[in-house]
């Protein structure tokens, strides 16, 4: 067993949750608050109604602070990686068919 701080346990469990999760809980705590306010339930809209700035800023703090696999920046640095090394792969070729070519033809006479 670790000796945690319990702000770094805080901030494993918010790195475990994928900012997509975040997101969606903002947004249904959005539409849970207005069918609450329909429903004729104010104080309960007004509660949940409370709660997605919350859920937002997690989301955003997940996906600026601590990007991962599943977020944008994350997938962009990925595609970035995979087209430089696709580039430096192909230049390598080049290099080589030209160094071949360059070469001359060694044909033994008969």
């Amino acid at each position: 067993m670790t000796n945690q701080s319990p702000q770094n346990a805080v901030f494993e469990l918010l790195d475990s949750v994928p900012s997509r999760v975040w997101y969606t809980l903002g947004v249904g705590s959005i539409a849970a608050s207005a069918l609450f306010q329909l429903a004729g339930r104010k104080n309960l809209a007004d509660f949940v109604g409370k709660w997605p700035p919350t859920f937002l800023l997690l989301g955003l703090y997940h996906g600026l602070l601590r990007p991962g696999q599943g977020d944008a920046m994350g997938k962009a640095r990925r595609a970035f990686d995979e087209a430089d090394q696709t580039a430096r792969n192909l230049m390598e070729e080049a290099n080589q068919a030209s160094r071949e070519m360059m070469q001359p033809n060694r044909q033994m006479d008969m």
